[in-house]
């Protein structure tokens, strides 16, 4: 069948065009010509993307030796929770600005607010103005940095200021931002702007884990820092080290200066630390997380258990993932601890239920989504249980959720919890 036989074109403007193309012809043709303009426009995408090139930010360390000579960006962003990195990149921008000097005027400080109804909060124009403004005597082709510290609010109620001006900086000049949290702000244009700039610096605290059983990125991290003092660390010396202490960078490389100062370690006279020195010296500064609890008594451990938790109530909850920030609120802590078993129990459960329905251990794994040492914690956990005791488990879990909302202790509850699941074995039995 023609167009013309089908009756193309119709009267009338081109939305009845359209409506004729896709409910008169026949399917196959708007099939095809649906699939021929999607395939275009996949293949004009990709081409954009292989012509889009994004420059890389220098890492935290090498900002001073990649931007010196007043190279600096019109803006730079310091992403990341880790205190350590953030001091670290600004002290290289202010090295890369001035060299070796402090910057004087040139060197402004503004702090964004703390919470949403702060009164007299940092306000975008004051900013802008300082970016703007040079100092009275000053030389124009000096440097000028800006530099907004605990600017996370800040950002988030005047991102499209932001975005609209940053173009628009002087030369010579530089504004700095520092997001601790940064959250969805990853998914920004401003954050997408400097990120393909270069100028989004990544201070993100180094992962304390690593699932492919190699050395973590915090392990490559503290023994770098050390070889920097002077200190070679053994391998039992960087675990010792990383049990002993926060997950923070800032308490690690104070633990580092303080082993070094007693081994009398320089960058010209090197020194070996054993694990034993490490313990000599070093302070026991880590908290536990939620998950050394889950794990435990997924394990059904009930020693470790109750040590962790022990230690959880009288030092407050770490965070991994958040160094320095720690949760010393009891109920914060329960429910916490209950969501940790919860998240534990349940995936127990769902390996249970694939391995005894003969689903190959290696397929289980893969769903619950368990790599490298999770899964030898995995292993032993299933050794302790079996369906019925996971139920076992469940049921204590809820009678636990039910007794945090009463007057009594939030860490009776847990013990209790823990006692429940863990009774009638024993490390040695298992």
């Amino acid at each position: 069948m023609g167009c013309a036989s089908a009756g193309w074109p119709p009267a009338g403007d081109g939305r009845q065009a359209s409506e004729f193309l896709f409910t008169r012809l026949p399917d196959a043709f708007t099939s095809w010509v649906f699939q021929l303009v999607v395939r275009k426009g996949m293949g004009m995408a990709k081409a954009k993307s292989r012509n889009t090139k994004s420059a890389s930010a220098p890492a935290p360390g090498a900002v001073a030796r990649a931007w010196a000579g007043g190279k600096l960006p019109p803006a730079v962003l310091l992403v990341g929770a880790e205190t350590a990195l953030r001091e670290e990149a600004l002290k290289g921008i202010r090295q890369a600005a001035f060299g070796t000097g402090d910057g004087g005027l040139n060197w402004v400080v503004y702090h964004g607010p703390q919470n949403a109804q702060e009164p007299d909060a940092l306000e975008p124009a004051t900013v802008l103005d300082e970016v703007c403004t040079r100092p009275l005597f000053g030389d124009p082709n000096e440097s000028k940095v800006v530099v907004v510290r605990r600017a996370d609010l800040f950002v988030q109620a005047h991102r499209e200021v932001l975005e609209r001006n940053i173009p628009k900086i002087p030369a010579r000049t530089t504004l700095v931002l520092e997001v601790a949290q940064p959250g969805n702000f990853k998914s920004t244009r401003l954050y997408k702007l400097l990120a393909e700039s270069g100028a989004a610096i990544d201070c993100a605290a180094p992962e304390a884990r690593d699932f492919g059983g190699g050395d973590s990125p915090l392990d490559v991290e503290v023994e770098r820092r050390a070889r920097a003092l002077g200190v070679d660390l053994d391998p039992g010396a960087v675990r010792e080290l990383l049990d002993r202490s926060s997950h923070s960078l800032d308490m690690l490389l104070e633990e580092l200066a303080k082993l070094a100062l007693a081994l009398g370690a320089t960058e010209e006279r090197r020194v070996r630390a054993t694990a034993r020195e490490v313990a000599e010296v070093c302070a026991r500064t880590r908290l536990a997380d939620p998950f050394e609890f889950a794990d435990a008594v997924g394990e059904r451990d009930l020693k470790r258990a109750l040590e962790t938790l022990g230690v959880i109530f009288a030092h407050g909850l770490g965070d991994y993932k958040r160094p320095g920030r720690v949760v010393t609120n009891e109920n914060d802590i329960a429910m916490r601890l209950l969501a940790a078993v919860t998240y534990k129990l349940t995936q127990l459960q769902d390996l249970r239920a694939a391995l005894d329905a003969r689903v190959p251990e290696f397929e289980a794994f893969k769903a619950a989504k368990l790599f490298g040492f999770r899964q030898e914690g995995a292993r032993r956990a299933l050794r302790r249980h079996t369906a019925a005791t996971l139920r076992e488990a469940m049921e204590a879990l809820l009678r636990a959720n039910l007794e945090l909302r009463s007057n009594e202790g939030k860490m009776e509850v847990m013990e209790r919890l823990a006692w429940n699941v863990c009774r009638g074995v024993s490390r040695a039995q298992a």
